[in-house]
């Protein structure tokens, strides 16, 4: 780009019309992006080329605004302000911070919105019907003027904008806006309550932007609020926009004549100068697996196929090839927004029984979706590792004393080498430990020259307080010190040692085979939307600390049951008696539900169908139904569905077989009129193999597609393990009247979930 003539070298990568600032300035999306690239490659790499580059574009669109403002006047450049220009203030201001150039604070000035700033500084609530990410990119453009300059009002606008979405127009997920837009304060519901407004909520750009704003706040201040806003809004609203591929289903067991049923495992000042070496596990890098496929590439030859060219037909099998370190014609034909590298989302659906793909906009495609939330999660993915750690160097040091904190805000697994303090930290985290419990483990490896230092752990606000654990070395750490929060509206200090929303303090020179361990107890808990109104004070969000457990429903939020007292209402979600009925002689055709009804048919792809193919065995051979875990010769059975608990499938009125809720029937209304299975252990072809005869059921194929109808005659079922899979992290949440499987939000793919249920108390 430098080698081409101007303007083309600082406009290369942006198309615009003729007349661009005269006529729209809705491009500035794209400037911004390659303005903000270029000043990042002169930050990182030291790169004065990118500097020079950057800085010939601020002198090229700032002639253009003059001209502009010269012909047309302030009134109108104004109005232009109300179109969406990206973040044009933030790597303006920023690239001021690089050259102290008045000419770059000036243009920065320029798109600074008025009527947008100036009540914010007042302490106003401007955000009702204004469009969010147009006006987020702007906010960040506040922060980085407060860190060129420390304009007071800047910092004020920065802190109340957070203060006022995150209180009064904010998801559970720490994501807002519907349809793009901010609604009127404290009316959160009218986004979540219809259908068809909910499958328009949540821009993924606006989440992007709130971590970047998260980021400031905390850098001023170590505030732990930010950094437990941080964690909520990046599991929530950004790890589950990306689609991911499928699981490999061949880890299930099945139900074996012999042993016991074996649950499958599942899985599942700025800081800049700290080095992140990788970031693994915890949600945040998941490894990708996907069933091979059987077709073949190239006249039938394994090809291989260089991943770099996008203009191959078979780029993307070739990309994820390598990925997985696969020959490309391992792989299937799909369609282009199957899961895979480069599909995510453009909004995150808030409402029942919608699948994350169902808004308009749906999944993306790799190289046909570029909408701005494209270039927003490619960013986004790319920096996982963002803000995982922070530092402070002791300006005053005491002799003996330490030389810095180390603030560990998030639990990621990951490792971190700290250079100048001779330190490598290596932390491996999870959320999904017993009874609801997050753990981390920090282990530290120490170089020459080690300083004391202060490890700064964040104890989150989700944790049941005073439960938490922090150990050093095996012994319990008891000089956890309060926490002093810059945030003047609580008070000089918060919290106490060990205090939910704290920090705990660690002081050591720490050595080679130091370990810090923390047992975090999660509250399980309901949040009642934001919304004044007494007829949505029912709608709640069911959270398991940061995470928003979602419902595996196709349309039902209700639920009967105790919003104060969830802790006792919910279990793991258990894959004990879990299995998969195959048609006798049939390769690919399964007993599945399709809604309330239960067909055959064969097997598609993805985990919504799999679970739709999945079944509890309960034996009701005995006074009460029970999961099977071993099976036997005569045992009577029913069938439960996978992810809608305590619904077996029965016969209705019309003699047609259907999930039915077994809350109030006896074990004879089970015998009498459930889908019953005899097994039949001997007559299998297959040593390996289990049947089972299914009364009541006559199979007639049409289409593909086999319909389950009202007979004594019955086939020869195969008893495979389990397809379907519950999303990592899930549990049970039993209701007087109806359970629901829930599940982190951000694992979820393609199932079909309720962010919100409609709680109602139980009589």
């Amino acid at each position: 780009m430098s080698t081409l003539p101007m303007p083309l070298h600082t406009t290369g990568l942006v198309c615009f019309c003729a007349g661009f600032i005269q006529c729209n300035i809705g491009h500035g999306l794209q400037i911004h992006k390659v303005m903000a690239g270029l000043l990042d490659h002169q930050t990182f790499a030291h790169n004065q080329a990118a500097l020079q580059m950057v800085i010939g574009m601020a002198a090229y669109f700032g002639k253009r605004v003059d001209d502009t403002l010269q012909v047309n006047g302030t009134d109108h450049w104004h109005d232009m302000l109300n179109n969406e220009f990206g973040g044009m203030s933030e790597v303006l201001h920023n690239l001021y911070g690089v050259t102290k150039d008045k000419a770059h604070l000036r243009l920065a000035g320029l798109f600074v919105k008025p009527s947008f700033y100036e009540p914010l500084v007042a302490l106003q609530d401007p955000l009702p019907g204004l469009h969010a990410n147009t006006h987020l990119a702007q906010v960040n453009g506040y922060a980085a003027q407060y860190e060129a300059t420390g304009a007071k009002d800047a910092l004020t606008a920065v802190e109340h904008f957070f203060y006022v979405i995150t209180h009064h127009h904010s998801y559970a997920t720490g994501g807002s806006n519907d349809g793009e837009f901010w609604g009127p304060a404290d009316q959160v519901a009218d986004a979540i309550s219809e259908q068809q407004d909910a499958l328009e909520t949540e821009e993924t750009c606006t989440q992007y932007n709130m971590l970047k704003l998260a980021r400031y706040l905390f850098s001023w201040t170590g505030n732990v609020t930010y950094a437990d806003y941080y964690e909520r809004a990046i599991m929530n609203g950004l790890l589950g926009t990306q689609r991911m591929p499928a699981f490999d289903h061949s880890e299930n067991k099945s139900l074996d004549k012999q042993h016991q049923h074996t649950a499958a495992g599942h899985g599942t000042g700025p800081e800049t100068l700290l080095q992140l070496e990788s970031s693994t596990g915890n949600g945040v890098s998941v490894s990708r697996r996907r069933l091979q496929g059987t077709g073949n590439l190239s006249g039938g030859a394994d090809a291989t196929l260089s991943p770099f060219d996008a203009y191959s037909a078979n780029w993307r099998q070739a990309a994820f090839a390598q990925f997985r370190g696969l020959r490309a014609g391992q792989l299937q034909e799909e369609p282009e927004n199957a899961p895979g590298p480069g599909v995510v989302l453009y909004l995150l659906p808030m409402g029942a029984g919608q699948s994350k793909g169902q808004s308009s906009h749906g999944w993306g495609t790799p190289l046909h979706s570029f909408w701005c939330c494209y270039g927003s999660s490619v960013e986004s993915f790319a920096k996982l590792q963002d803000s995982i750690y922070f530092y402070r160097l002791y300006q005053n040091k005491q002799p003996g004393g330490p030389v810095a904190d180390l603030y560990i805000n998030q639990l990621v697994s990951s490792s971190l080498t700290w250079p100048e303090q001779g330190l490598t930290v290596n932390q491996t985290a999870t959320f999904n430990g017993p009874n609801n419990t997050a753990f981390t483990k920090i282990a530290f490896t120490a170089g020459t020259g080690t300083g004391m230092i202060v490890v700064q752990l964040r104890i989150p606000s989700w944790v049941a307080e005073g439960a938490s654990q922090v150990r050093l070395n095996g012994q319990t750490w008891r000089e956890c010190h309060q926490h002093q929060s810059a945030d003047s509206s609580l008070g000089s200090s918060v919290g106490t040692a060990l205090s939910a929303g704290s920090y705990c303090s660690i002081k050591g020179v720490f050595k080679t085979g130091d370990v810090i361990t923390a047992k975090l107890p999660m509250i399980i808990r309901a949040e009642t939307v934001q919304d004044k109104r007494p007829q949505f004070q029912s709608l709640k969000a069911v959270m398991a600390g940061p995470m928003l457990m979602a419902g595996l429903t196709d349309d039902s939020r209700k639920i009967t049951a105790n919003a104060s007292d969830l802790a006792s209402q919910v279990s793991e979600a258990s894959t004990e008696g879990l299995v998969s009925l195959r048609l006798q002689g049939s390769p690919n055709t399964y007993l599945q539900q399709l809604g309330t009804q239960i067909v055959a048919g064969p097997l598609q792809q993805g985990n919504a169908a799999a679970m739709a193919a999945t079944f509890r065995m309960l034996d009701i051979s005995a006074s009460e139904a029970r999961p099977v875990t071993q099976m036997s010769d005569g045992q009577q059975l029913v069938l439960e569905s996978m992810h809608r608990p305590g619904q077996v499938i029965m016969q209705d009125s019309q003699g047609q077989l259907r999930l039915q809720p077994m809350q109030h029937l006896q074990i004879d209304d089970l015998r009498s009129h459930g889908l019953t299975m005899q097994l039949s252990l001997s007559n299998a072809a297959n040593a390996d193999e289990a049947l089972v005869s299914l009364q009541m059921m006559h199979v007639n194929v049409a289409q593909n597609q086999v319909r389950i109808t009202n007979s004594t005659l019955g086939d020869d079922w195969v008893v495979e393990g389990f397809k379907g899979k519950y999303p990592e992290g899930s549990k049970a949440l039993h209701g007087q009247d109806s359970s629901y499987i829930i599940s982190p939000l951000g694992n979820i793919v393609d199932e079909k979930y309720t962010a919100y249920f409609d709680f109602q108390m139980p009589l």
